[in-house]
């Protein structure tokens, strides 16, 4: 049974960074800088550069560079979707502006080379990058994942993937719906770096583990049109409201969850997939099916905290039952991308296979102002946003305040402004300069910490400050861990 005060959800996203020449090449020039100098380059001039690229922000985010040599940033814990585009959105947003100084820094310098931060998941190499989804849940719904919870996540690319034109050497050819989906292999498993699965069953709560535990869902897409990321999550929310309150979906068990999902990348709606009790649906007949019972359980139970996503939900699948994706076309990130392409394609006389298509696909996911198209896409009404410019700014440096995150943000902030070195992780924090017994926060949902609220009033007003002398980038301490 689902904890009555609510869930909190988040994202982890993996970012691709690379060098490109500012000045023009021959054919065939390698990079300017290899990756791990273009991450490098991301935090040069930063104070204590190392631990700089592994800290915890004011917004109650994590930002850090993982194994691969790649940045991530993880959203705060949030209660509402809206809440997490908005960090999502915030951290594309750091992360702009830390390759747009690492390029001028390059340009001082004289290194003819441009920072780029790509929000892909697959590049040319065949390197991937995740998105991960996390969901507070109930311990039994982490441990045995209903069967129709399955049946959603393999069908869901047609509502949120994020659209994808493989290359020369990545199989295949044409428009598919999910870049992730081809390397996707398992439907769980402990070991996400070499199995890829859709949930990650590690027993990582990052909570009370004898009231919480996180359902970690791996096989999605990074989203540019953030409407998409909503719907995500906004949806999967909705689904796991209704198997934690009892409601059934077991009966749309797939036999072959990872085959219907790679079925469901290259052919779409269309897709048949081969249910347990011998019925063959529709892809989006099962996508259909799962929202019928999320709109009747919401209902029944009074429940409008998944209105709005349920509501976006019910007119993109009308639109493919339709066969019309106008109603949906700004909205649903695979189809804004498709649009585009077909667009640029359309121009040249030619297909999908033209190099074209990659150079237009990545500049689609670059979030450079120069270079990236996200913004210009919005600006022109062809990409929507669930979430304001304002909100976005927003939470770049202030928490949800209605979780943990409040109460880290809060912690976070007082020992960034007094230069006090601290030790901060999910579920903890503490004051290690002046010494302070650590804090334990294992109630996602808390907002407050009497003992957390006395620590910062204390270093704001008795405790020796440092301004200006240690910056809290390089005197906070990270706990061990992120969220995946």
């Amino acid at each position: 049974m689902r904890d009555p005060r609510g869930r909190v959800v988040g994202l982890e996203t993996e970012y691709a960074v690379v060098a490109a020449h500012t000045l023009p090449q021959p054919p065939g020039t390698p990079n300017p800088l290899t990756t791990a100098e273009a991450v490098a380059e991301l935090y040069r001039g930063t104070p204590q550069e190392y631990l700089a690229r592994n800290r915890f922000l004011r917004n109650g985010g994590r930002l850090y560079v993982d194994l691969g040599s790649h940045p991530e940033y993880a959203t705060a814990e949030c209660r509402t979707p809206a809440d997490v585009v908005a960090q999502d959105r915030a951290g594309e947003g750091i992360l702009r502006a830390m390759a747009e100084r690492a390029t001028a820094s390059l340009a001082e310098r004289g290194v003819p080379a441009r920072i780029h931060v790509i929000k892909n998941n697959l590049d040319s190499a065949g390197a991937t990058f995740g998105c991960h989804e996390n969901y507070q849940v109930a311990r039994t719904t982490a441990e045995h994942p209903d069967p129709g919870l399955i049946a959603f996540l393999a069908t869901r690319p047609l509502l949120t993937g994020g659209g994808h034109v493989p290359g020369a050497d990545d199989g295949g050819s044409g428009f598919r719906l999910s870049a992730r989906a081809p390397v996707i292999h398992r439907v769980v498993s402990r070991d996400p770096t070499h199995e890829r699965p859709m949930i990650v069953t590690r027993d990582e709560p990052l909570a009370d583990p004898a009231r919480h535990a996180r359902l970690q869902v791996t096989y999605g897409d990074s989203n540019v049109t953030d409407t998409t990321t909503f719907l995500k999550l906004g949806l999967t929310m909705a689904v796991l409201d209704l198997v934690e309150d009892g409601g059934r979906a077991d009966d749309l068990a797939l036999v072959d969850p990872v085959r219907a999902l790679h079925a469901v990348s290259v052919e779409g709606p269309a897709a048949r997939v081969a249910l347990a009790d011998g019925r063959r649906f529709s892809a989006l007949d099962v996508q259909e099916a799962v929202l019928e019972r999320c709109e009747g359980h919401s209902a029944a139970h009074g429940d409008d905290g998944n209105h709005r996503a349920l509501t976006l939900a019910r007119r993109a699948v009308d639109a493919l039952r339709a066969g019309d994706l106008t109603p949906v076309r700004a909205e649903l990130d695979w189809s804004v991308k498709r649009a585009l392409l077909e667009h640029f394609l359309s121009r040249t006389g030619t297909g999908w296979d033209d190099p074209l298509a990659l150079r237009v696909q990545l500049a689609y996911h670059d979030l450079t102002a120069t270079h990236g198209l996200a913004d210009r896409l919005r600006s022109l009404g062809l990409m929507a946003s669930a979430v304001t410019p304002e909100q976005v700014a927003a939470a770049t440096t202030t928490p949800p305040p209605d979780t943990r995150a409040a109460v880290r943000g809060a912690f976070v902030a007082a020992a960034e402004d007094c230069g006090m070195q601290a030790s901060v992780g999910w579920t903890h924090v503490r004051l290690d300069s002046p010494p302070r017994p650590q804090i334990d926060l294992l109630d996602a949902l808390a907002a407050r910490d009497e003992a957390v609220d006395t620590l910062v009033d204390e270093m704001r007003t008795s405790l020796p400050h440092h301004p200006g002398g240690r910056s809290g980038l390089g005197w906070l301490r990270l706990g061990l861990g992120g969220l995946g």
